[in-house]
Formats: structure tokens, C-alpha cells, sequence
């Protein structure tokens, strides 16, 4: 049995609610709701809108992370009911490149 999990939001690929994934989470769509992920891999034509706990964050030039974000180094994630009430004062938007949100647009 393999230890590591990876899931992928494929693009063009919008979810609206909350995902909980037990390892890797791959956003090459959209997420607007909450993200709770072992690793998280926003590429660069993924968002995420609303509130991501992980405990490793990677966003690829074009990617938009329009967040509350915490990274936690150590412990245990928070299952999702739980990061849905869970903000990190200060935190704010990450966004690399010159990419407009897709819900911007026309």
C-alpha cells in the first residue's frame, strides 16, 4: 500500500465547497471554499478562494491564491469543518504573475 495520495483538480475544473485531501492536492482548476491538504500544489492555471491549511504550499507563476492561508509545520491538519472556522490573522492574497481571477473575466 502506497503511503503517499495524490489528488488532482483537473483544469477547467471549478469546485464549489470544501475538499479534504489526505496527502497531495494538485488545483490546476478552481476551489472556491476550503482547503485542507497534507501538500498543496496551486499550477499555474489553478485559484483557490476562501481558506487553505496545509502544511506545504507551492504556487506556479500564473497561479492565484485568493486566501486565508495557514501553514502548519507540525501536528495534525484540521479536518474541514474545523479549518471552515479557522483564520490566520494577517493572512492574505499570494498571487504570482499577471493572471486575472477566472470569475473576473466577462
Amino acid at each position: 500500500m502506497s503511503s503517499n495520495q495524490l489528488t488532482i483538480l483537473a483544469a477547467n475544473t471549478i469546485v464549489r465547497g470544501d475538499i479534504f485531501a489526505q496527502d497531495t492536492l494538485v488545483i490546476e482548476g478552481g476551489v472556491q471554499g476550503n482547503v485542507v491538504a497534507r501538500r498543496v500544489v496551486v499550477k499555474g492555471t489553478g485559484w483557490v478562494q476562501g481558506t487553505l491549511t496545509c502544511r506545504s504550499l507551492s504556487i506556479e507563476m500564473g497561479g492565484v491564491v485568493d486566501a486565508e492561508v495557514e501553514v502548519v509545520e507540525t501536528g495534525m491538519l484540521m479536518k474541514p469543518a474545523q479549518a471552515e472556522t479557522s483564520v490566520l490573522p494577517g493572512a492574505g492574497k499570494a498571487m504570482l504573475g499577471e493572471r486575472s481571477h477566472p470569475e473576473d473575466e466577462g
